[in-house]
């Protein structure tokens, strides 16, 4: 156990008998701690002087890790002061004093003269409760730093080491990669007790945040309550809760998962159905499964191997005209699947809840090396993903009349049947229905080699729709994927970059753009926005009129306010949202973008964003964690697949980020553009996306353009103190808007997580998992005042 010191009377008490510190790294932080002994319950308000001259004040109630160590108070009573960079090369004196009375803390910090050498270090780690009982943090120093011991309430409950990534510290030029950790507790401390937690290192030291109070219940607060005959009133407080702090469990403990949330039943449909499985594998794995099947009748048939998902569509009609000749449905896959014993049940009764359905697919498991099972939990349709991964096409029902089109075509392997059937677009969404939770585990089959067959199967749809693309096979680790090339569109897009002072910021990205702006018909607008720095109206000058066009908007800053402005002012047919912190990495951003907007229902296209460290900044936008929205794959590098190679392949979401964002000017001023009164900073392009999916338009993320983003460099954490009541209100505004689609993401899967890092965790209990579709957004708009 940690050994607790009482701080020693020394040169840090001064006078009164107060504990201080004021320090500075040598960067753009200057911060320090005050404590009162004698009232630990004390917190006090800390002043900044700069020569004598007040600048900011703060409340000095922020964690304090050598407080800690100490066992000083509850170690709450640090401050810090982020400075402008103009003020660290002055040689200018800083002071911190008692706000009010005067009382110097610590010793006045001289600016040219930093102590130690340069680089900031946001301090030796972090822990924070993701909900539930789940946890995350971070460590700096060594990668090799042993397992660290976690307490609870006194307790040695596990150990956890530091072997994934996250990015740390807000300066864009300091933040860098940490080795990071995340773990769950056991479910014995579900029991709805306040408990506290601790990561101690093996020095004995707790990491920054311990300990860490935080309180579970097993199966949510909502099925405790319902337990208890709680009233309708105390089950929609437990809903909001459970949204808000959510359960999950590690994806390693999905054996246990499965058995504590079986799939339903769903009673006895009154359908036939037909098993064709295709492909070298064992049929007799098949043939077991089907045999314990809740659903009857059934007639099976396995085909000869004609490649990886290969078979005679020939062979497969004289089946389906002779002993299947009554069947209802086709469901199709490879040998050696075995299926749930509710399989055929559930898939049954989603062709009877969406009568005019063509399809069905459902969630599929597959083998890890040792044998350990593991879940792919799937969007609701994901046309994008069709195309690079084909990833429903492994197992899935077709209604009859639509097997026999598809066999009809010529269609001879698993990837083409099942996209045969959007050869003509589709009708509806309601055409293709996704069933939440596995419906089978598929054998191990043979990526490499499916990869040839996915790209031909592809090409052949586009080329059935009258598409033109070049398709090639990628790379990916879980199932095969390719990659579709679309022409750019040759008209003319116009770039929009807000920007308020920060030269720098603004010079870097448009010269990191320049060659994408070359290789087609582009235009700049940079609107600025009450900039005040003289270098920085020195730069924009120089570029009005030549490099790009400069706005000039007056007023406080809201970004959706100066994107509209730009985008009625455009003369391009695309508009591309572009953030003044964003940097090409080459020359071909663009033109994938663009080329992913070439169909005409695709509304947006956003594209994967990385910090500076190499972590994942941007992967999409995932609707649900916090009862909000937050970036998928912050947990990642680069160079990472992500969870069902979903950083490999193009795929839908439901919004992207406005950070770089591509759309149609048509398409933007038809929705209206950005809410500039309910999203003024934060949720816009949240929001817009959700408008264009309202309107019938998909949301397309693409990971073959990548660019650097210093998120939030040019403004600042929109979770500061002195910006958290605008976020507070944004974020009420988006739930009272959007909050049916925030617990019902079509493309997020309701076995996974909604704790505040996407696809990596499953959901204790899982959300809904009835048969769905891809359901348009329905906005629900206040009147003002509310």
């Amino acid at each position: 156990m940690q050994t607790v010191r009482r701080p020693h009377t020394s040169s840090a008490c001064d006078g009164r008998g107060l504990y201080t510190s004021f320090s500075w790294s040598g960067e753009r932080i200057l911060s320090g701690f005050i404590v009162d002994p004698s009232d630990p319950t004390c917190k006090f308000v800390v002043e900044l002087l700069i020569d004598g001259l007040p600048v900011k004040t703060v409340r000095a109630d922020e964690y304090v890790h050598e407080l800690a160590r100490q066992g000083v108070g509850d170690s709450c009573y640090g401050f810090s002061f982020p400075l402008r960079n103009e003020l660290v090369n002055g040689g200018l004196v800083a002071e911190a004093r008692i706000a009010n009375l005067g009382t110097i803390i610590g010793t006045p910090i001289i600016f040219g003269h930093p102590p130690g050498v340069g680089r900031s270090n946001p301090g030796p780690g972090s822990v924070r409760w993701l909900g539930g009982l789940r946890f995350s943090g971070w460590l700096a120093g060594d990668a090799d730093e042993p397992a660290m011991d976690v307490v609870v309430d006194g307790e040695e409950v596990m150990q956890v080491e530091a072997s994934g990534w996250s990015h740390v510290g807000a300066d864009p030029e300091t933040a860098r990669a940490v080795r990071a950790f995340g773990f769950h507790l056991p479910e014995k401390f579900a029991d709805g007790r306040a408990r506290q937690l601790a990561v101690v290192k093996r020095n004995g030291d707790n990491l920054p945040g311990c300990p860490v109070t935080f309180v579970a219940f097993s199966g949510g607060l909502v099925n405790t309550l319902a337990a208890l005959g709680a009233l309708e009133s105390e089950r929609l407080r437990a809903e909001q809760f459970d949204h808000l702090v959510p359960m999950s469990v590690p994806l390693s403990q999905y054996h246990v998962w499965r058995e504590r949330f079986p799939a339903p039943r769903v009673g006895p449909v009154a359908m036939r159905a037909a098993v064709v499985m295709v492909s070298a594998g064992n049929m007799d794995d098949t043939l077991g499964s089907l045999l314990e099947q809740t659903h009857d009748p059934w007639v099976a048939a396995s085909f000869p191997a004609a490649g990886p998902s290969g078979f005679d569509p020939k062979l497969v009609r004289e089946f389906l005209d002779g002993d299947a000749a009554n069947s209802d449905f086709v469901v199709f896959g490879l040998c050696g699947t075995t299926l749930t014993a509710t399989a055929l049940e559930r898939v049954a009764a989603a062709f009877v809840k969406f009568d005019h359905a063509c399809a069905v697919y459902g969630d599929i498991d597959i083998t890890s090396a040792h044998n350990s099972v593991w879940p792919l939990a799937f969007p609701a349709l994901d046309y994008e993903r069709v195309l690079e991964q084909g990833y429903c096409a492994h197992f899935f029902a077709l209604r009859r009349p639509t097997a026999d089109r598809a066999l009809a075509s010529g269609a001879s392997d698993l990837y083409r049947l099942f996209n045969s059937i959007l050869d003509h677009g589709m009708t509806s969404t309601r055409d293709v229905v996704h069933v939440p939770g596995a419906l089978a585990a598929l054998p191990e089959f043979d990526v490499d080699a499916s990869r040839p067959t996915l790209a031909a199967a592809t090409r052949a749809h586009l080329q059935e729709r009258g598409i033109w693309a070049h398709v090639t096979p990628a790379s990916s680790a879980v199932m095969p994927a390719v990659r579709v090339s679309h022409p750019a569109d040759t008209a003319k897009t116009t770039i929009i970059i807000p920007t308020r002072n920060r030269r720098k910021l603004i010079q870097d990205c448009i010269e990191s753009i320049q060659p994408a702006i070359k290789k087609r018909t582009a235009e700049i607008i940079v609107v600025d926005n009450d900039s005040s720095d003289a270098e920085t109206l020195e730069y924009l000058a120089a570029i009005n009129g030549d490099v790009a066009r400069v706005m000039r908007v007056a007023g406080e800053f809201n970004f959706a306010r100066l994107n509209n402005l730009a985008a009625s002012a455009a003369t391009g047919d695309s508009l591309c949202l572009l953030n003044n912190d964003i940097k090409a990495l080459d020359g071909n951003w663009l033109d994938e973008m663009l080329g992913r907007l070439a169909g005409t229902d695709v509304g947006a296209v956003g594209v994967l964003l990385l910090w500076p460290s190499g972590v994942v900044q941007h992967g999409g936008i995932v609707l649900g964690p916090g009862f909000a929205a937050t970036h998928a794959f912050n947990d990642r590098m680069t160079g990472d697949v992500g969870y069902g190679d979903l950083l490999c392949v193009a795929h839908e979401c439901s919004a992207v980020t406005a950070a770089c964002l591509v759309t149609r000017r048509a398409d933007f001023l038809e929705v209206g553009g950005m809410d500039e009164l309910r999203f003024p900073i934060n949720f816009n392009d949240v929001d817009y996306c959700l408008k264009l999916r309202a309107a019938g338009k998909r949301i397309v993320f693409t990971p073959h353009a990548k660019l650097l983003h210093l998120e939030s460099a040019s403004r600042g954490d929109d979770k500061a103190r002195d910006r958290r009541g605008r976020f507070e209100r944004e974020l009420q505004n988006l739930r009272t808007k959007w909050g049916e689609v925030l617990v019902a993401d079509s493309y997020y899967n309701p076995m996974l997580s909604l704790d505040p890092i996407p696809f990596s965790a499953l959901a204790w209990p899982p959300r809904e998992m009835g048969p769905r579709v891809v359901a348009r957004p329905k906005p629900v708009i206040a009147p003002r005042g509310f």
